[in-house]
Order: structure tokens, then C-alpha cells, then sequence
């Protein structure tokens, strides 16, 4: 998803709530939220009972790759354990793709299956750059088989 906006940001958190989203994880950098408005996402997030993650990326970057092989391992098992997780960043294409369809690539999707379908449920053609469309790639390459 793309990030909430800051001037209505209890809204949207109530919206997260009507959707039963236990867990947010933002892929914005420190510096960023308070650009956009939203540093106070976590706390807003924390009065409506749901659970913040941090992972910050540079805008249109990459992760670095154990970091995020870590951050993918515990969504993932968030998911299975059923949680109901959002991922955003600033637009929710480039970095938030990446982390979506990566998480399709651990439930055992190839990398082009998880970038399609995550293409289709947002409407708009993810990731951002080659170099996140690669990144994703790079994640199946790196799993076990």
C-alpha cells in the first residue's frame, strides 16, 4: 500500500483496523517520515492496537540483502502464524514490491508469478527499478531449495 497520509492519518489507522491489520511495516527512512508527516505513525499505530515495523530503505534503493532476508523470515512467519500485515513505503510500487513479492517468492512462487501478482493486486506495474526487479530475483536465487 502506499503510505498513510499524514493529516489523516487516525483514519487511515482505523481503516487498517476495519481490515483487521495486525502488523505495518514501513520501508520509510527515519528522515522521511518526518518529511511526510507521519512520525508519529508508530504511536498512532500502537493506540489502535497494531504492532510497527521499521525497516528503512532508500527511496527507489535497495535493502541489504541479510537484512532483509531477516525482515522477510519474520513476515513471513507473521503471515503463517496469521497475522495481517500491510508493507508500505512513500508510493507502495519500489520498495514495498519488492518486499511483497519476495514474500510470495519464500511461499515458493517464482520471482516473475510473485512481481505479476503483486503487479495485479496494486494496479500498477511494481517494482520501481531493474535493480529492485533483480533484487527479487536475487531473493529466489538465495533460498534453499
Amino acid at each position: 500500500m502506499p503510505k498513510p497520509l499524514a493529516d489523516w492519518l487516525e483514519y487511515d489507522v482505523r481503516h487498517f483496523v476495519s481490515l483487521d491489520v495486525n502488523v505495518v511495516v514501513s520501508l520509510l527512512e527515519v528522515p522521511e517520515e518526518y518529511e511526510l508527516g507521519l512520525s508519529a505513525e508508530e504511536e498512532v499505530l500502537a493506540k489502535h492496537g497494531i504492532n510497527f515495523i521499521r525497516h528503512g530503505v532508500r527511496d527507489r534503493g535497495l535493502p541489504e540483502p541479510k537484512m532483509s532476508d531477516l525482515l522477510i523470515d519474520q513476515l513471513y512467519r507473521l503471515l503463517v502464524s496469521g497475522e495481517n500485515i500491510a508493507v508500505h513505503c512513500r508510493a507502495g510500487i519500489g520498495r514495498t514490491g519488492m518486499v511483497a513479492s519476495c514474500l510470495l517468492v519464500k511461499d515458493r512462487l517464482s520471482s516473475q508469478t510473485a512481481i505479476d501478482k503483486v503487479t495485479a493486486a496494486r494496479g500498477v506495474s511494481v517494482p520501481d527499478t531493474q535493480e529492485q526487479y533483480d533484487f527479487i530475483c536475487d531473493y529466489e536465487l538465495r533460498l534453499p531449495s
